[in-house]
């Protein structure tokens, strides 16, 4: 059985603040696993690209999660499974 495994990254605007997995992010910006679920939320990223279009120097922190396999594949690191 596969067993996803998730990085995140954290935004201010356009500058990366931290990366990390989610215990990792969590520390490094001293949160917690609620605020870290809510700035990686989808509403979240609604909400900002509103208050963006009202004000473009509006920027509070956004989070993106991605799956660690999608980049392990852009990079050429997966493991091969041979047959």
């Amino acid at each position: 059985m596969y067993v996803k495994h998730y990085e995140y990254v954290v935004y201010r605007g356009e500058e990366i603040i931290c990366a990390g997995t989610k215990d990792e992010v969590i520390t490094k910006l001293n949160t917690t696993k609620n605020t870290l679920d809510r700035i990686a939320s989808s509403t979240t990223e609604r909400e900002e690209a509103e208050l963006y279009k009202k004000n473009p120097h509006h920027q509070r922190l956004i989070a993106v999660k991605f799956e660690t396999s999608e980049i392990e594949k852009e990079l050429g690191l997966q493991k091969v499974k041979w047959a």
